[in-house]
């Protein structure tokens, strides 16, 4: 911009440009020609600084862990035996040797025979299968209903009257199935749903696992819905799909994936207690819970064998998760390159 107060002519120009030039000017030419004046040439022929994605970043951080290698090989071990195994092994779940009941570990039966003459071993293996199948299954469908209800409620809590209305119903919703005993309800529906399929277990345990993390995600998209970029994409109109898929849902993956891999093992948990007491899985299907439940308190190996595979599953599962939380926690001390 001009400045109004400048009178200077051209004649002022020229003298101006004689003065800064180095080859006029001999204080500014020998101030050129001094090399310890001059700016440091930049080697490049030295290793290049790496730049690392997000997804790499957090791979680094996960598998620099030791509880992930940990729980990984464990968790990965019994998913191949829970293939595998019952491929490979010379017992069904439901094939009986009455002449070997209750017997311990032997070359024909690793596990050892309960007192029906069941083989142990193939009926933890059948049983692993199950418990996986019906772990990992409900930690999904727990995350998808917590998603649609806490996102929603916590992204119309600001829209007026109306939005306060849809958030209120969804927030009293939550608090009505809290306070529903669902161990009850589990134990009155589970014994109806077992002459259709065991994969019933898995919508019938979501039901009720689904309230905590709504309550959470509706509190974290509250905060999200008042950040510039939201708040940019709600006045230029775009679609509120769109602006939860793009915005609010990735700032909050993290927790997300987190809490989805820890419900994996509560969700094992909830379906072998409740098998273990006679509302889960039952014949002619087989699950950790059942299998446990024909302990002979007299005879360790009919129950310690399968309570042993129930907690390795538990742990590494819980394992990852920490390692995960750790990796995508920015404050942790694992979190460091």
């Amino acid at each position: 911009m001009t400045n109004p107060n400048d009178i200077r002519g051209t004649d002022d120009a020229s003298a101006l440009r004689r003065a800064t030039d180095p080859e006029a000017n001999p204080v500014i030419g020998s101030a050129v020609d001094d090399p310890d004046l001059r700016d440091t040439e930049v080697d490049e022929s030295g290793p290049a600084i790496e730049s690392l994605s997000r997804g790499e970043l957090l791979r680094r951080r996960f598998l620099r862990n030791p509880s992930a290698w940990i729980g990984m090989i464990i968790f990965a071990a019994l998913v191949l035996m829970a293939i595998i195994g019952p491929m490979v092994y010379q017992y069904g779940p439901f094939e009986r040797d009455l002449r070997n009941a209750l017997t311990g570990p032997s070359p024909y039966h690793w596990f050892g025979v309960n007192e029906n003459g069941l083989d142990i071993f193939a009926r933890t293996m059948q049983g692993l299968r199950i418990s996986l199948v019906i772990g990992i299954g409900t930690a999904i469908l727990t995350t998808f209903l917590a998603l649609l209800v806490g996102i929603v409620a916590g992204y119309v809590s600001h829209k007026g009257k109306s939005g306060a209305f849809v958030d209120g119903a969804l927030v009293n919703l939550i608090n009505l199935f809290l306070v529903i005993p669902s161990i009850l309800l589990l134990m009155l529906f589970s014994p109806a749903l077992q002459q259709a399929s065991w994969l019933w277990m898995i919508p019938l345990l979501a039901g009720f696992a689904w309230m905590l993390t709504a309550r959470v995600l509706r509190a974290m998209t509250q905060q999200l819905v008042r950040t510039e970029y939201v708040e940019a994409a709600r006045f230029m109109g775009v679609n509120p799909i769109v602006t939860m898929t793009r915005h609010i849902i990735p700032n909050i993956a993290s927790w997300i994936i987190i809490d989805t891999t820890l419900g994996v093992s509560a969700a094992i948990l909830g379906e072998t207690g409740l098998s273990f007491i006679g509302f889960g899985i039952q014949y002619p299907q087989v699950s950790l819970g059942t299998v446990l439940q024909d302990y002979n308190i007299s005879a360790p190996y009919t129950w310690i064998p399968p309570a042993a595979v129930l907690a390795a599953l538990v742990i590494s599962i819980n394992l990852m998760g920490e390692a995960l939380r750790d990796a995508l926690d920015p404050t942790s001390g694992s979190s460091r390159i």
